[in-house]
């Protein structure tokens, strides 16, 4: 009598059973599950999306990368931009302090028409940059973000801070200098109060001062 192993498991049952372990908490069970499905369809987008945030969880973060990116790209050859545009905004949220990531998004919003949503994600990545560190890259995206709409005056003002703080006095100053010409108003004296955080003195303390006084 011959006896005959047990048939490999189907990419349909490893993924089932790594759901299964996955809503049990068994993250590392369900990683293992996610990867043997993979070795049968190695650029399934679906899975590497399922997969990624489980490795995040891990503490491996290159390999999260590595799957999110090939999430993503995956969507995108079979022509589903929206779906990329999900998985690189869940990439972003794991990551935040990832500037590509939030590139990317902003890329991929623009390349649907969404120039809105793109200026909303750089500033979102913005917002987790705070450490002094990151303040290149804040820089970065600032910069991104008034190429979409030049007009936004809070970015400007955040820019020329952040621009002085790295040494980059005369370009902050250059940037507020137009500004100085705005009516008398709330913005005005935004804009005399950065400058004063700029270039602290009698001058540009007597300008908000006057400025402060005007919006009562």
């Amino acid at each position: 009598m011959i006896f005959r192993g047990k048939a490999p498991r189907t990419r349909s049952e490893l993924i089932a059973e790594a759901e299964r372990a996955r809503a049990k908490g068994r993250i590392k069970k369900a990683v293992e599950a996610y990867r043997k499905a993979l070795e049968l369809e190695p650029g399934d987008p679906v899975i590497h999306g399922k997969l990624a945030p489980l490795l995040a969880r891990t503490k491996q973060p290159e390999a999260a990368l590595q799957s999110f990116q090939a999430a993503a790209k995956g969507h995108l050859d079979k022509g589903f931009a929206d779906k990329a545009i999900a998985v690189y905004t869940q990439a972003a949220d794991t990551f935040p302090h990832r500037v590509d990531l939030w590139q990317q998004l902003a890329q991929l919003s623009l390349s649907k028409g969404h120039r809105v949503d793109a200026v909303r994600a750089l500033l979102r990545g913005r917002f987790h940059l705070s450490r002094r560190n990151e303040r290149r890259d804040a820089i970065l995206l600032l910069k991104e973000v008034l190429t979409l709409d030049p007009s936004l005056l809070e970015v400007k003002l955040d820019l020329a801070v952040l621009l002085a703080n790295e040494g980059q006095r005369a370009e902050a100053l250059a940037l507020l200098e137009p500004l100085t010409r705005e009516p008398p108003g709330p913005k005005r004296a935004k804009v005399n109060w950065a400058l004063l955080r700029i270039s602290p003195g009698l001058g540009t303390g007597w300008r908000w001062l006057r400025s402060a006084l005007a919006r009562r």
